[in-house]
């Protein structure tokens, strides 16, 4: 018997693999929406009941359904640096690119910034002259990042203007061009658009977005965008002082007025240590490649503890980022000293990129519920095993600890997963290829590297979901396929759970649903 018209579904997904994120497998099913909810999910012979003349079926076969992506961790203002401007991606010589900057620099008003990206030294066979731009442009800056964001290639104007040097170019190191670069509404506008739906494309429905200082210049267009209708994903935002100190009063205004489901503030990231691959990071014992060495850029770690424990008592939780065991030590204490001081009034604080932690610490974080961060795609920054870093910076006996994801499941430490974009661009499968099969890009080590400490493909796609859900207090509304919780779904082309090592890269997300509203089909044909 079918269902009155106000009770049918507005759109039905019927597949062979659906994760709902309760669940380790994935079964044949379907799912019911209506409006922005998930009206029913059950077995394939119930579907028909929430069928009317109306409604949009999706008959998706073998294809996998699964919560929509949440990525926990990303710069929209670092991704939009590395798109703005002249593409360098695939100019072989630095005459190629000069002729393309001066071609842009025509098309400027007078004085503009010149940007530029994805120039490659090992394409132009050396490394760029300042010189050179100084002399062809006296009277306005020029910044070209490289491809991995290593190096800018700027004149001198472009260094006094932003106070950064070429080969310190991190986004921090870079904030006062990023803040520029971000002055523009309608150009930020149309960037952010483009981004949500590169995002849309990947299955990602809910982003939490690293912003400097205040971040005044993205919300008021996030805001705009929601209000017009637009906004094709979940934003939620972090706050990471660099130009200014932590400002607390920001933070309690952010807490109040940014809070729903859609837009939601979380926060603050705070910097403790630096990369453990060039020995900034802070280690508990010396580098195996620099004896006597723990860190080469000390922290003032009771600063940090003071901002730490100072937003925890506002209700207000802290991402601490900490690569080396020594921090994350650091890390793991102060938010202890919060839980002791605040009894069970626990704030989700949450460690992020956790490279290299102590057995002993993953204990501590799984006894106090703190949320880690893993960039779960780390292994593709290194060409192969052989080039690799971990053995060389920490001896060969201690690499095993490296992303030891295995250690943190036993000690139950809830796992998020984050790119750091655009360090990585989000991808499940690409998460999966390195995160559970434990693979280089190149396919090395045979079988695996220290392929026993990786994370099983279930729990990989509830780091994506259910539990960026949990660490940004979204549980109760997303993360699974639930009856009640919003439509938010992604479908791939191919069962992730069971693909082979080989298939796995190659996995499509075909169709996006934020809300119930379809915010990428691969095909743009409903029936």
């Amino acid at each position: 018997m079918q269902r009155k018209n106000d009770a049918l579904a507005d759109k039905v997904l019927l597949s062979n693999a659906i994760f709902n994120g309760l669940e380790d497998e994935a079964s044949p099913g379907f799912i019911a929406l209506r409006g922005d909810r998930i009206a029913a999910v059950g077995r394939p012979e119930e579907a028909q009941a929430w069928i009317g003349v109306e409604t949009v079926v999706y008959d998706l076969g073998d294809a996998f359904v699964m919560p929509g992506v949440h990525d926990n961790h990303v710069f929209f203002t670092g991704y939009i640096s590395m798109h703005r401007g002249v593409d360098l991606t695939h100019t072989a010589s630095i005459e190629e690119a000069i002729k393309l900057m001066l071609q842009e620099a025509s098309n400027l008003p007078s004085g503009k910034d010149v940007n530029a990206y994805g120039w490659s030294e090992e394409n132009w066979g050396s490394l760029p002259e300042q010189s050179l731009l100084d002399e062809l442009f006296p009277e306005r800056a020029v910044i070209a990042i490289n491809l991995n964001k290593s190096y800018c290639w700027m004149n001198r104007l472009a260094q006094d203007k932003y106070q950064f040097s070429p080969d310190q170019c991190s986004a921090e190191a870079r904030a006062l061009l990023l803040q520029a670069m971000m002055q523009d509404h309608s150009l930020v506008k149309q960037e952010f658009m483009e981004f949500s739906r590169m995002l849309a494309a990947r299955g990602v429905t809910s982003i939490k977005d690293i912003g400097f200082d205040r971040h005044s210049e993205l919300l008021p267009i996030v805001k705009e965008l929601q209000d017009e209708d637009e906004l094709l994903l979940r934003f939620h935002f972090a706050l990471e002082p660099v130009v200014e100190p932590l400002d607390i009063s920001t933070g309690t205004q952010y807490k109040a007025l940014y809070n729903g489901d859609h837009i939601r503030f979380q926060g603050y990231k705070l910097m403790l240590d630096g990369v453990v691959a060039d020995h900034t990071g802070d280690m508990l014992e010396p580098y195996a490649d620099m004896p006597g060495v723990t860190t080469l850029r000390p922290v003032d770690y009771n600063k940090i503890e003071e901002s730490v424990l100072e937003a925890d008592s506002l209700g207000i939780k802290c991402c601490l980022t900490a690569e080396g065991d020594a921090a994350i030590r650091q890390a793991v204490s102060m938010i202890i000293k919060c839980r002791d001081r605040q009894g069970n009034n626990h704030i989700r604080h949450s460690i992020s990129d956790m490279e290299y932690p102590h057995p002993d610490d993953l204990i501590r974080m799984g006894e106090h519920e703190i949320f880690a961060e893993v960039y779960a795609q780390i292994l593709l920054l290194n060409p192969t095993y052989e080039e690799a870093y971990m053995s060389v910076v920490a001896g060969k006996g201690n690499e095993y600890r490296f992303y030891n994801y295995k250690s943190m499941l036993e000690a139950n430490v809830p796992i998020t997963i984050g790119t750091d974009l655009p360090l990585f661009i989000t991808s499940v499968p690409d998460s999966l290829y390195s995160a559970s099969h434990r693979l280089f890009p190149d396919g090395s080590p045979a079988g695996g590297w220290y392929p026993d400490r990786g994370m099983p493909p279930s729990e990989v796609l509830k780091a994506w979901t259910i539990n960026g859900a949990r660490h940004c207090y979204m549980e109760e509304v997303t993360g699974t396929l639930e009856a009640g919780k919003y439509a938010d779904i992604a479908v791939f082309d191919r069962n992730l759970l069971n693909a082979s090592a080989g298939d796995i890269r190659d996995a499509q997300v075909i169709l996006t649903i934020m809300g119930g509203k379809v915010t990428y089909n691969h095909s743009w044909n409903e029936g």
